[in-house]
């Protein structure tokens, strides 16, 4: 009204004035006066002692002043903590929280049962938008330009509450076909500053995230958009690029679509799928074996209808509560093989024996199952140079598969490989003609990227036999069956081919071979994908070999750094490839630091191979500060530890020659000769 601008024009004049507008898209953003409001807020900006301060998500600001934006990202964890930390000084030990607690004989359990019931109540503090989020939040939620938009965006708000990470921005029509206003939905949302982009997310602050999933996310499973959600994430299980951005979405919406009797076995299927794609593509830790550990096959017989049941008599089928109990056993055990990748160990076998337990019970088809899945823990034992154990595991595996009525013959040329790269490993020649016969497995399957992998183990069999030729044509077929975006392979097969010139004496060849292959690893994008910074950390060791050490360490600091986010073999890779560099440049204190960190990678890890090599760096270094006594204890745990691996000392570096120490660090040689004297 004209009063009301007369009262503020009036108070505005008397002195200097900073005027701030909270949460300003609420009016800027209004369904009518909007011009209105903007000029009005240009009247107030041209006054010369008048400076006007905006919080605010929308991009549309007033046009005729002269504004100047701040963005304020949030807080990242650390930093959250960090601001904590300075309000909040006492040692969390001794904190009156920890006194109250132990006085009112609650335990930290009893403290989280009682935030979730009561924590919502603190978002309504009193009234007013002053002082209760609560109404703030309902303030936005009924205006005009959030109304107009009809259920859908409701929907949607509540979609992003219930995903941890939010909804991807890029992916909002892949993600809701059909929906035609859902942009308009999501752009609305973020003009009331209800949701914000965050990178490639619209997400939800704390604060609005927990008022809607308290006041409207109570029955999620009655959202018309979660199906969409959901169909969106079972299409998509297994791509790489939607795993690496979505993973922590994915798991959520499986942990809580699981549950239901109608989908229990076809979302076991998927999770087993997302879990072997964690371990391909991000390998961590995952939470799902709580929720799937408690599922009932019982339960899941209540929604078979009398076809399903007809089929289960007619076509020898199994019944509902097998087919639940198969699954389950099966995603159980695909949890634990990513947990003993990542170095969980105690955790991983806890897991295996109640994946075993419940496969059991299921009959053959549980047997079978046993067979495969103890296959691939063997592989996984096999990379970590545990090869005697592996063999043993595998040697076993093929006496129980023997006992069965018709065998799968997959299995058996599965178990064959394995035994195969045992031989390898072992050094013991003719080995790459059993790593081929694993080759129908995946013709028949279609998969180029496994066809691929049997033609390089097959290669890398033949080099180290001495047989070069055969070697090169294996690398050959290897590149030939993948192209440059199945970086992983395609990569391989470079270093394969790249480690045949130089044993060829083209040295230039090799070099470029290399370079192509660091120029296809740069293009990934995710800094975090294990074998991003794996295959630098090679291509690092072989330029410091070339003598190119300032260019190695470019390559080699970010990849540690990168490497320690994510719990994955590629961290050992790193950190004894960067000692490596440091041993060859002549910088033995940091080379030793590496090398002792790699040991302790190792250990918690469960690795063999690198800490073996570890500790055999760690004696040359103290065969050059002059410790021989040190040295030979390092020698010695190197013995010891291939004997545990089952290989003789000579085939230690059967791998990429950026792994071997060169010939000035002799003292390994020495010690095997006796001739190292303390």
């Amino acid at each position: 009204s004209a009063n009301a601008d007369n009262m503020i024009n009036k108070a505005l004049s008397t002195s200097e004035t900073l005027l701030v507008l909270d949460n300003a898209e609420t009016f800027l953003d209004a369904a009518v006066d909007a011009s209105r409001i903007a000029d009005a807020i240009d009247g107030f900006g041209s006054r010369p002692n008048v400076a006007i301060l905006l919080t605010t998500r929308t991009t549309v600001l007033p046009p005729n002043l002269e504004w100047t934006r701040v963005r304020v990202p949030a807080l990242e964890e650390d930093a959250a903590c960090e601001a904590f930390k300075l309000f909040y000084t006492p040692s969390v030990e001794n904190s009156v929280l920890i006194k109250l607690l132990s006085a009112n004989e609650w335990s930290p359990q009893d403290l989280v049962d009682a935030w979730d019931r009561q924590r919502i109540v603190l978002l309504d503090a009193g009234d007013g938008k002053i002082r209760s989020i609560a109404i703030t939040i309902e303030t936005s939620l009924n205006s005009p330009s959030v109304v107009k938009l009809g259920d859908t965006i409701y929907h949607l708000l509540q979609i992003i509450a219930f995903l941890p990470q939010g909804i991807s921005k890029k992916r909002l029509s892949a993600i809701f076909p059909g929906v035609s206003d859902i942009e308009s939905c999501a752009d609305a949302l973020c003009r009331q500053s209800l949701a914000y982009l965050n990178g490639k997310f619209i997400t939800l602050l704390a604060p609005i995230r927990l008022y809607v999933s308290e006041r409207y996310n109570v029955q999620t499973s009655d959202n018309p958009l979660l199906k969409k959600v959901r169909q969106y994430y079972a299409a998509h299980v297994d791509e790489k690029e939607i795993v690496y951005q979505d993973d922590v979405n994915m798991e959520h919406v499986f942990a809580h679509w699981v549950v239901d009797p109608e989908y229990m076995v076809y979302v076991l299927r998927l999770i087993y799928k997302f879990v072997y794609a964690l371990f391909s593509y991000r390998p961590r830790p995952v939470s799902l074996r709580r929720v799937i550990s408690a599922l009932d096959p019982d339960e899941s017989c209540q929604s078979v209808s009398c076809i399903d049941s007809f089929k289960i008599f007619t076509f020898s089928q199994l019944p509902r509560r097998l087919q639940v109990s198969l699954e389950k056993g099966t995603s159980l055990f695909a949890i634990s093989v990513l947990l003993r990748w990542i170095g969980q160990i105690k955790e991983s076998e806890e897991i295996t024996a109640e994946a075993r337990t419940v496969l059991l019970e299921t009959g053959r088809q549980g047997r079978v199952r046993l067979i495969f899945f103890d296959c691939v823990i063997a592989l996984i034992y096999i990379e970590q140079g545990n090869f005697q154990v592996a063999e043993r595991l595998l040697q076993s595996t093929s006496k129980r598969l023997s006992t069965m009525f018709r065998p799968q013959r997959d299995l058996k040329d599965s178990l064959r490989y394995g035994l195969a790269l045992v031989r390898t490993s072992k050094g013991e020649p003719g080995a790459s003609e059993d790593i081929l016969k694993a080759l129908s497995i995946f013709r028949r399957a279609g998969d180029p990227e496994a066809i691929s992998d049997v033609y390089y183990d097959a290669g890398y069999a033949e080099f180290h036999d001495g047989r070069i030729d055969i070697a090169k044509k294996y690398f050959k077929e290897a590149r030939a069956r993948v192209d440059e975006t199945s970086t992983e392979d395609f990569v391989l097969s470079l270093l394969g081919l790249a480690d045949v010139a130089d044993h060829e004496g083209d040295h230039s060849e090799a070099k470029g071979l290399r370079a192509r292959a660091l120029a296809s690893v740069q293009r990934i994008s995710d800094r975090t994908v294990p074998f991003a910074n794996r295959a630098t950390a090679i291509l690092a060791g072989y330029l410091a070999m070339d003598g190119h050490i300032e260019q190695a360490r470019e390559l080699i600091v970010p990849a540690v750094a990168n490497a320690t986010k994510q719990p994955a073999q590629s961290i050992v890779v790193c950190k004894y490839l960067a000692g490596m560099i440091e041993l060859i440049d002549g910088d033995f204190d940091k080379a030793q630091n590496y090398f002792q960190e790699a040991v302790e990678e190792c250990v918690s890890m469960g690795e063999f191979n690198f800490r073996a090599r570890s500790e055999r760096a760690l004696g040359e270094v103290a065969v050059i500060k002059g410790d021989l006594a040190m040295a030979k204890k390092h020698f010695e745990a190197t013995t010891e530890l291939c004997k545990t691996m089952g290989i003789p000392r000579k085939c230690l570096y059967r791998d990429f020659a950026c792994y071997i120490p060169n010939e000035t660090f002799d003292g390994w040689e020495q010690y095997q000769d006796d001739m190292l004297q303390t």
